[in-house]
């Protein structure tokens, strides 16, 4: 008999150990984690970041650069283009991108440019991208969502 009461007790002590105590006024790991993890990215804190790849294009000499979508801790990122800057919001007009847009980015190299524009759009934030060049006689940056993410950062599909 104390051979099987000895391994009960000390079962029903790490299972009692492993518990949320009700009265302790609080959450247990589990809720607080998920409590944390669904908090809204507020748009001031996203950005776009150019990086410039250390080996531009050979070929051609040309840039190389990969865009990023900084969103709370994440750093996501949304393309490769040529030249990359940050567009203030009092050139927004002159690349088509709306008024209200949280951040853009994009840049012009040898007779092309391509841009990103990150926006508000039914209760998610959306990725924009659009390209202009020289010979295009439509004079519109065809601006096209290619990501959509929730306001607490993570990837709608």
């Amino acid at each position: 008999m104390k051979k099987i009461l000895l391994p009960f007790l000390i079962a029903a002590s790490l299972f009692a150990a492993c518990t949320s105590d009700p009265s302790a006024g609080g959450q247990n790991a589990n809720e607080g984690a998920q409590t944390a993890e669904s908090t809204e990215i507020s748009p001031a804190s996203i950005k776009f970041i150019c990086q410039a790849v250390e080996i531009p294009n050979t070929d051609s000499d040309a840039p190389h650069n990969e865009v990023y979508l900084q969103m709370g801790n994440s750093r996501i990122k949304v393309g490769d283009i040529l030249a990359c800057e940050t567009i203030g919001k009092e050139s927004y007009e002159q690349y088509q991108i709306p008024v209200g847009a949280i951040d853009a980015a994009g840049g012009w190299w040898a007779g092309a440019g391509d841009y990103f524009y990150l926006a508000e759009e039914n209760g998610n934030y959306v990725v924009k991208q659009g390209a202009m060049f020289e010979e295009k006689e439509d004079n519109s940056y065809d601006y096209k969502t290619i990501m959509t993410f929730s306001k607490d950062g993570k990837e709608v599909f």
